[in-house]
């Protein structure tokens, strides 16, 4: 059961956090220590009567205290427990189940199909997930079988809700444009069989090898485009060809191309994914793209999924070890803004545990409720099958989408057949529910999880979260946030100010 929170900043504030009235409380020190000395079992007005013969009262690790002050800040803390500040709030209930109902409705209405149109790739990067450094199967050459697509695609189209008219068609790899002819009928497919009726949008992730290749066709067709470049030469180093040597000046090249070539798809459509490690920064990624693009990349670090055990030590070693901490000056911060992900957990804390952040007038007319209903929930943060994106890979394994391994396919594509069992996988993802519903139900950031059940380990008996936030860590976690907020105060202005503001 979550308990109300105390916490102290680095500039010797403390706070409080009720879980029951979902808000924050600056206090006087003396309300903390009133608070965890009546929930330890203590008898507060039976120990003032026996320390009143005190004029200063030593309260550790608070400090020393006028008995004066602390009858006082008594008066506070039994204002604050008579409106029920520090109720324990009812238990989130963990306890829904996925119906295959809902995953054929989920097809019905799915906002995204993702191809990986070829297992090839003209790269081979060190940190890849088909290195060494994981446990995925060994990449091969195989190609998606075009009428295998069309298949599916009319498989999706044929179920489809006819109010939801646009889908977005992906191509992902290995290096997608290695198999361009596949994404040319793809398209063709699509434009000439199905418009009006749909309306598609499309877009690539590609290592930028082939972009000057391909570059008409992709404007053509206003294809959003993400090219992966970890910075300079140094930041990209990871990214290796084929012979051992480094891609970055074949990607500018082709980069350089497309912006000088095509300027306003350039500006509109570009834009890049960068995976942080020992060789780059935060801070040196934005200034690289800014300086030479104009851009901010979208910024992820090194993936910790699926790492083989047998290499653990030596990715460590090898993407961990000497890892930039330039991330967080406060110029970068300010210049990154939501970008950074330090602001954005700032604006995270303060959107989901504030209690004064509404997104929709139904929230605000609600807000006497209590957020924990009687609603039962998923545990994990983990996207229902179908209900945003699939993921069809070049050797006919589905998989609910382009970032978890294999092992977790929810269907296939086998002899021009596309193969769903929704009762089976509502069977499957029920049993990985229960196996991490009893961390769930221990972590404290439980109804406003980040993480998806497939990068818990949950394939083996010991499922583990790097969310998983109890008590102490929660406490720790605020104390972080909040420290940040009072050194950088026209930061926190600018959150309040720029990062809930309605878009028109």
């Amino acid at each position: 059961m979550k308990k109300t929170l105390t916490f102290k900043t680095l500039r010797g504030n403390n706070y409080l956090y009720s879980p029951a009235k979902n808000q924050f409380l600056l206090c006087h020190p003396i309300i903390p220590f009133l608070f965890l000395f009546e929930r330890n079992g203590g008898d507060i007005d039976a120990w003032i009567s026996s320390v009143q013969k005190n004029k200063i009262i030593d309260l550790p690790p608070y400090g020393l205290f006028p008995l004066t002050e602390i009858r006082h800040q008594r008066k506070k803390y039994r204002f604050l427990k008579k409106h029920h500040y520090f109720d324990s709030p009812p238990e989130i209930n963990l306890n829904s189940k996925l119906s295959p109902e809902r995953i054929i409705d989920n097809i019905t209405t799915i906002k995204q199909v993702i191809f990986e149109t070829t297992e090839d790739c003209n790269l081979s990067c060190t940190y890849c997930t088909y290195s060494k450094f994981y446990i995925n199967k060994q990449r091969g050459k195989k190609k998606f079988n075009i009428p295998d697509a069309k298949k599916t695609l009319e498989y999706i189209l044929n179920k489809r809700n006819p109010d939801h008219k646009e889908l977005m068609i992906s191509f992902y790899g290995g290096e997608p444009l290695k198999n361009f002819p596949f994404i040319k009928e793809i398209v063709e497919f699509l434009e000439s069989g199905y418009k009006p009726t749909f309306s598609f949008k499309y877009n690539l992730t590609t290592n930028g090898l082939l972009l000057n290749r391909y570059a008409s066709f992709l404007s053509k067709y206003s294809f959003d485009i993400s090219i992966s470049l970890d910075g300079d030469e140094k930041a990209n180093s990871f990214r290796r060809l084929k012979n051992d040597k480094p891609s970055f000046t074949h990607v500018i090249r082709n980069t350089d191309y497309l912006k000088a070539n095509y300027p306003e798809y350039f500006d509109e459509k570009v834009s890049f994914i960068t995976v942080l490690h020992n060789k780059n920064s935060q801070a040196e990624v934005h200034r690289f793209f800014q300086s030479r693009y104009g851009k901010v990349p979208m910024v992820s670090g090194i993936n910790t999924s699926n790492v083989n055990e047998q290499f653990r030590e030596e990715f460590k070693q090898t993407f961990l070890s000497g890892i930039s901490r330039d991330d967080q000056a406060p110029d970068h911060m300010h210049e990154m803004f939501l970008r950074h992900p330090v602001v954005r957990e700032i604006a995270d804390t303060l959107e989901k545990y504030s209690g004064f952040v509404y997104r929709s007038p139904r929230q605000l007319l609600a807000r006497g409720s209590h957020r924990f209903d009687a609603k039962s929930y998923l545990p994990s943060a983990t996207c229902l099958p179908f209900s945003i994106r699939v993921f069809l890979a070049a050797d006919g394994s589905i998989l609910p989408c382009e970032h978890i391994s294999r092992i977790f396919e929810i269907g296939q594509i086998k002899n021009h057949e596309v193969i769903i069992d929704p009762d089976a996988i509502a069977r499957d993802f029920n049993h990985y529910f229960e196996k991490i519903r009893p961390l769930c139900e221990r972590c404290y950031r439980a109804d406003n999880c980040k993480e998806c059940v497939f990068n818990t380990r949950i394939e083996t008996g010991d499922p583990f979260c790097e969310y998983f936030l109890d008590e102490t860590s929660f406490a720790r976690y605020f104390s972080q946030q909040f420290s940040t907020i009072e050194l950088d105060y026209p930061l926190y202005l600018r959150i309040i100010d720029d990062a809930f503001r309605e878009e028109k």
